[in-house]
């Protein structure tokens, strides 16, 4: 897992804020299938983490791919 340092705003934090799960696009589903494998280490292709300050609105859009979140989340 990749520590909590805000995806938007590269703020590292302890509290108040979370990971969020985007929808999962072909390239997302191949890798998190890697993960679940014995000794295979890393970080959900689709999980970000946020701070306080843009949690709620990356949790908004996580119905969406990382990239369709992501083209919103820095407007």
């Amino acid at each position: 897992m990749k520590p909590p340092i805000c995806a938007i705003c590269h703020k590292r934090f302890e509290s108040g804020g979370g990971l969020v799960y985007f929808k999962e696009d072909n390239e997302d589903i191949e890798f998190n299938k890697r993960l679940s494998q014995p000794d295979f280490v890393g970080h959900p292709t689709n999980a970000f983490w946020f701070c306080e300050l843009h949690i709620n609105k990356a949790k908004e859009l996580s119905h969406l791919s990382k990239r369709a979140a992501f083209e919103k989340l820095r407007e």
